[in-house]
């Protein structure tokens, strides 16, 4: 694995892991209700309002963490000199 020594794709491979993670952001309210629409698909179609959105709070959330963790990696791996 002697390319991941080269700076210059780990700052290329960071900066793709800093934009994935923007994205996983930014996008986590859409995904999160297709995730909890699609849960609600899978047990039948019908459930209560506050469990429904109880889901999608918690999808949403998801998204957002994992989001958070790939921008915090990718821009602190990018921003690492070393």
């Amino acid at each position: 694995m002697n390319f991941l020594k080269n700076p210059n794709i780990m700052k290329a491979i960071s900066l793709i892991v800093a934009v994935l993670g923007l994205v996983l952001i930014l996008n986590s309210p859409e995904w999160g209700s297709k995730a909890a629409l699609s849960w609600l698909s899978s047990i039948g179609g019908t459930t209560n309002t506050e469990e429904f959105l109880h889901m999608k709070t918690g999808y949403t959330n998801a998204y957002l963490t994992v989001g958070g963790i790939f921008l915090f990696a990718g821009l602190f791996s990018l921003l690492n000199n070393k």
